[in-house]
């Protein structure tokens, strides 16, 4: 009976703690936010299911720096860009850390994925080596893919009209695949893409705020399995497994080319390489760290653009379905420029001014990441006479900011108008490029 209500009282004396402790000592405010309720403040108020509407709303009603609270986590969203600039870009040195994610420790105690790292010397390490494959200069050298897979997704797109949204798919997965392994694949029923699709689906739902009760009770790490309402053990028992073999079936799949002699030029062999090399990829760290390294870095390069760039291509789509006068100025801008003759190619880019419109707009009207990932800060700040506690997990409604009507007037309608001007790109509109690819040292 004892033990009985030890465990009953136990997550009840946790939040009181949690309560006390992040009470201000000081006499400056927190933020203004709905009120919630004594103890779990509020834990039942923030939805599940897009959230960055339900945060528009509280900005409306609270301003631009709003305060939520968990019984374990305090919560502020950013819903203006020029709040977002002040803190995440212009204060980075603090704001660049990510929050702790404890359904992520269950799911996927491996920190491969840099993405969701705290800020520090791992963090910088993992980005380093990312880097030196992804930067502006270097996906230049990955051009031959990128086109050779849109030829092939244009004749599968005219063959087979009705399997439009896997042809989407399938072209991201097919370049990033190309170039991190060597890997060639054809249809979206390839193991490697099968596995990335459960995995990524996964990985996007543990970072959804509020939707695994063990974030705000972590508590509940200890309970048996068979307990009610641990659930969320179950689902880690069966995702965790995927995620894992995300990161690493692809990546034994090279080292065995390898050491048959039969990998092509790719990322992952790169990589190997210096790792085998001895070469520095990551300072004095040991072999197999730095092999970790490798399987984290391009794991991660594979679940980005398997996920959230085939999002933007399918909203470009639904939004030339739904704005046909938009298609048709697209394509008089590919007759004058290109003409009939051939198929467009990056060379004629800088002269393609409307469509990178379309482009920009895809990114306003749809953003893939629309409440972005979230920042932590390091240690207790002021902004605007408002106290800001160390430790809050910091959220920028990156949606709203790009339908806010001062920057984009008639936000919800999809115009690249709104971005040109004189025959040019207009420098005095905001660029959704600000904002859609996050904010300070993790864009």
């Amino acid at each position: 009976m004892a033990i009985l209500i030890a465990i009953i009282l136990s997550p009840l004396l946790l939040l009181l703690f949690q309560w006390l402790k992040r009470r201000p000592l000081h006499s400056l405010p927190l933020p203004p936010g709905p009120k919630g309720v004594p103890v779990l403040g509020n834990m039942f108020d923030i939805p599940s299911s897009m959230p960055w509407k339900q945060f528009r709303e509280w900005s409306n009603s609270y301003g631009d720096v709003l305060y939520l609270k968990t019984p374990t986590q305090a919560v502020v969203v950013l819903g203006s860009a020029q709040a977002a600039l002040d803190l995440l870009d212009k204060r980075s040195d603090i704001y660049s850390s990510r929050p702790h994610i404890r359904m992520l420790d269950i799911v996927s105690p491996r920190p491969w994925n840099f993405a969701v790292m705290e800020y520090g010397p791992r963090w910088r390490t993992y980005r380093r080596q990312f880097h030196q494959f992804f930067h502006q200069h270097a996906v230049s050298d990955y051009q031959p893919i990128q086109l050779q897979q849109s030829r092939a997704f244009l004749q599968r797109a005219l063959d087979e009209p009705d399997g439009l949204s896997h042809h989407i798919h399938l072209i991201y997965s097919a370049i990033i695949l190309k170039v991190v392994y060597d890997m060639d694949v054809t249809n979206m029923h390839d193991e490697y893409i099968q596995i990335a699709e459960e995995a990524l689906s996964a990985l996007s739902q543990v970072q959804v705020p509020g939707k695994f009760w063990v974030e705000s009770l972590p508590i509940l790490r200890y309970v048996p399995n068979w307990l009610p309402g641990a659930y969320f053990k179950k689902w880690a028992l069966k995702y965790g497994p995927i995620i894992d073999e995300m990161v690493d079936k692809p990546f034994d799949a090279v080292m065995q080319n390898i050491a048959l002699g039969k990998a092509g030029p790719s990322v992952v062999t790169n990589m190997t390489e210096k790792i085998q090399g001895n070469a520095s990829v990551s300072g004095e760290l040991g072999r197999n760290e730095r092999e970790e390294i490798a399987r984290g870095v391009t794991g991660a390069a594979y679940g980005a653009a398997a996920d959230t760039t085939t999002a933007a291509a399918q909203s470009f789509f639904i939004a030339m379905s739904l704005y046909p006068d938009v298609q048709r100025k697209a394509q008089q801008e590919l007759d004058r420029i290109v003409g009939p003759d051939r198929l467009p190619d990056f060379d004629d880019y800088d002269n393609l001014i409307y469509i990178q419109a379309v482009a920009l707009e895809c990114m306003r009207w749809m953003p893939v990441a629309p409440i972005g990932m979230a920042h932590s800060v390091i240690r207790d700040d002021e902004y605007k006479g408002l106290f800001i506690p160390k430790g809050t997990m910091i959220i920028a409604n990156q949606w709203a900011m790009l339908h806010d009507p001062d920057d984009y007037p008639e936000p919800e309608r999809f115009n690249p108008d709104r971005f040109i001007r004189g025959g040019g790109l207009d420098p005095d509109v905001r660029s959704p490029t600000m904002i859609s690819f996050g904010f300070g040292r993790r864009k």
